[in-house]
C-alpha cells in the first residue's frame, strides 16, 4: 500500500563541463561524467519495521493472517529482533478473529506496535480534522493490545506528510501534543509489489515463476538498499563512518514470510547491524524538519531531496510489468 515516489526526470548523470571547440575543428564525443556516489560505511545500522498490521496485502487462498504473524515473529526472534515495530490499521481488526489473533501473536512474541491511522487514508486526500480523527480512532485498539508498551509511534500512510505546509504543520503539531514520534523511513524497495504475483503463482503451483519472484525480490532489495543509503548521504551530508542509522519499511504479507530469512541474510552480508526503531531515531538527523510540502509520499531523505531539487543516484526500476502479468 505504499508508493515511494522517485522523480525519474531528476535522475540523470551530470554532464561533464566542456570548452567550445574552434569553429574549424570537430570536438570528439565526450562521455557524460557519472554523478559522484557517496562512500558507504562498512557497518551500517538498520531497524526493521512492518506496515499495515494485522492484514497487509492480499491473502493467498487457504492462508491465514495468524500464520503470517507467527512465521514472521519466529524469524525475528531467531535473529534477536524482539521489539520490532509493526504499524496498525485498527479497522482491520473489526469482526475478523484471524486478524485479531495475528495481532495477539505479534504482541505475545515480544514485538511492538504503533499507529498507522484507523483505515490508511492519505493526508493529501483528507482534511486535517478528519486525519487527526483517524489517528485518534485507532488508539483504543493500540492501548488494548500493547498494554504497558509504548505505542506512541506514528507512520504516515503512503509516507504522505501533507501537500501544503498548513496541513503538514497542523498534523505534526497534533502528533507532538499527543505524545507521538514519527517513524520515518530511509530504506524501502516497494516489497508489497511482489505479493499479489506470489499469490497467483502459488495457486498455479508455478515453481519456476516463484523462483523468479524470489530472485527479483532480492535483486531489487539489494539495489534499493544501496540507493536509499546514498540518498541519505546526499540529503544529510553524512557518509562513510558518519552514515546515519536507517529504518527499513516492510509489509507483513504472505510473501514476506517466504523472503524474510533471505532478506536478513542479505542485510548481514551488506554489513548491517540491527537496532530497534526508538534507538535508531535518537540520531539527531531524525529531528531535522525539511519544512516542505509535497503532493505525494516519499522517504525521509526523499523529503529533503525533492524539496531541495537534489539529484538522485541512478537506479534500475522494478520489473513492475512482469510482476503485474505473471501467472495471470
Amino acid at each position: 500500500m505504499l508508493g515511494i515516489t522517485l522523480l525519474l526526470g531528476a535522475i540523470a548523470p551530470l554532464a561533464a563541463s566542456q570548452s567550445s571547440p574552434p569553429a574549424t575543428q570537430t570536438a570528439p564525443a565526450q562521455p557524460a561524467a557519472p554523478p559522484r556516489l557517496p562512500r558507504l560505511a562498512r557497518h551500517p545500522v538498520v531497524a526493521l519495521t512492518f506496515d499495515d498490521l494485522p492484514s497487509a496485502g492480499a491473502l493467498p487462498a487457504g492462508d491465514q493472517r495468524a500464520r503470517i504473524a507467527a512465521t514472521l515473529t519466529s524469524e525475528l526472534k531467531a535473529n534477536n529482533l524482539e521489539g520490532t515495530y509493526g504499524f496498525v490499521n485498527a479497522v482491520r481488526l473489526e469482526n475478523d478473529p484471524d486478524a485479531q489473533q495475528a495481532l495477539r501473536i505479534w504482541i505475545d512474541a515480544g514485538m511492538n506496535i504503533g499507529n498507522h491511522t484507523w483505515s490508511h487514508p492519505s493526508l493529501a486526500d483528507t482534511t486535517v480534522e478528519a486525519y487527526e480523527s483517524e489517528i485518534a480512532r485507532g488508539e483504543p485498539a493500540l492501548a488494548q493490545y500493547a498494554g504497558e508498551r509504548d505505542w506512541h509511534w506514528f507512520r504516515y500512510p503512503y509516507l504522505a506528510e501533507g501537500e501544503t505546509l498548513e496541513k503538514r504543520n497542523a498534523v505534526r503539531a497534533w502528533l507532538s501534543a499527543h505524545g507521538y514520534r514519527v517513524a520515518q523511513v530511509t530504506l524501502s524497495f516497494d516489497d508489497y509489489a511482489w505479493n499479489d504475483a506470489y499469490g497467483r503463482c502459488l495457486a498455479k503451483q508455478d515453481a519456476a515463476a516463484i523462483a523468479w519472484l524470489r530472485q527479483s525480490y532480492l535483486e531489487g532489495a539489494a539495489e534499493y538498499i544501496q540507493l536509499g543509503r546514498r540518498e541519505s548521504a546526499i540529503a544529510f551530508h553524512r557518509e562513510g563512518r558518519h552514515e546515519i542509522p536507517h529504518v527499513m519499511l516492510l509489509h507483513a504479507m504472505a510473501f514476506t514470510t517466504l523472503m524474510l530469512p533471505d532478506l536478513i541474510e542479505l542485510l548481514r552480508k551488506e554489513g548491517f547491524r540491527f537496532a530497534q526503531l526508538p534507538k535508531v531515531e535518537q540520531d539527531p538527523v531524525y529531528a531535522q524538519n525539511p519544512d516542505a510540502a509535497l503532493p505525494y509520499g516519499t522517504s525521509f531523505p526523499g523529503l529533503f531531496m525533492d524539496s531541495r531539487r537534489m539529484t538522485y543516484p541512478p537506479f534500475t526500476p522494478h520489473p513492475n510489468e512482469k510482476l503485474q502479468s505473471l501467472c495471470q
